[in-house]
């Protein structure tokens, strides 16, 4: 999580956070980053409500599809946490170095994970944070973001900020078979409808 001067911005896994705090340093607006106690920037709405409450508060989501292409493809490249203290459940149980099968794997054990992610960082649809923009339109969402907190900072500077922590998409490629596609979007139809993705 970063902590502007009127603002605070939830990093959700996976949809541009990395490329959202160094356009932020770009800009020069002081801010404070805020870890987990397992050191993950990853901290969603519940684990962040006692840090700068009060504050105009934005997140980014992003396509079902393109989220687990993403994900699958991040962890092809860093590796999975299949190990019992890390505690994560979707690589301990679903790792595999095929896509189809990690995809197969993640419908059948955790349907509609990712919807869940989005919701447990940026709220029930009854009360959501300030601002939720969409990693398709990432850039001017962010300069959206930051213009309705009334943040001080330059466009261009935001504009000039290049690709940072992107999955090799040559080395992992990644593609949904029309069936396995439809079951994502299944699975995923809180997000899809929510975020506008349907």
């Amino acid at each position: 999580m970063l902590v502007l001067p009127n603002s605070r911005f939830l990093h959700i896994p996976k949809t541009g956070g990395i490329w959202v705090f160094h356009a932020i340093t770009r800009t020069g607006i002081p801010l404070q980053r805020y870890l987990n106690k397992n050191g993950s920037q990853h901290l969603n709405f519940a684990q962040c409500s006692g840090i700068a409450p009060f504050k105009f508060t934005f997140a980014f989501v992003r396509h079902p599809l393109g989220w687990w292409k993403s994900y699958w493809q991040y962890k092809m490249g860093v590796n999975w946490h299949v190990n019992t203290f890390n505690h994560n459940r979707i690589d301990q149980e679903c790792a595999s170095d095929n896509f189809h099968t990690f995809i197969r794997n993640v419908i059948r054990k955790f349907p509609g994970h990712c919807s869940k992610v989005f919701k447990n960082f940026v709220g029930p649809e009854e009360s959501p944070i300030d601002f939720i923009g969409k990693y398709e339109n990432l850039n001017n969402d962010l300069v959206a973001a930051l213009h309705c907190a009334n943040e001080k900072f330059s466009e261009d500077d935001i504009n000039a900020t290049m690709p940072t922590n992107v999955s090799n998409k040559q080395k992992f490629p990644a593609s949904y078979t029309p069936e396995l596609e439809s079951a994502v979007r299944e699975a995923e139809t809180y997000a899809m409808r929510r975020f506008g993705y349907e």
